[in-house]
């Protein structure tokens, strides 16, 4: 079983959705209470306090705060600047303009 599902789940629907990413990264407990299309995020209590708590402009750095909490290294919410180069990220095929619905999906059964 992987850690922290739910909230992995949150980032790969921000990865595959422009309209989503910009509401997590704008008002992430309205992202959060939204949901993704017909998918809601049980996010722990502290993972919920996390999410809430961090203040990015962009995905990657929103994505660093996360993996910061995750790893142990830090409380996520610091804006710790070191972890911004996810070289290669871009070229995995999930930036494209269709089928956004199906490639979440196959995020999440891969989760």
């Amino acid at each position: 079983m992987i850690q922290h599902k739910s909230l992995n789940q949150l980032l790969c629907a921000a990865t595959v959705n422009g309209r989503f990413r910009e509401m997590l990264l704008r008002d992430p407990a309205k992202a959060i209470a939204t949901g993704y299309f017909e998918h809601s995020f049980c996010l722990t209590p502290e993972e919920r306090d996390l999410v809430v708590g961090i203040r990015a402009g962009k995905l990657e750095d929103f994505a660093a705060q996360v993996y910061c909490w995750m790893s142990g290294s830090g409380n996520g919410t610091n804006g710790h600047n070191g972890h911004n180069g996810h070289n290669g990220r871009n070229g995995n095929g999930l930036n494209g303009h269709t089928g956004r619905q199906e490639q979440f999906a196959t995020l999440l059964a891969a989760s």
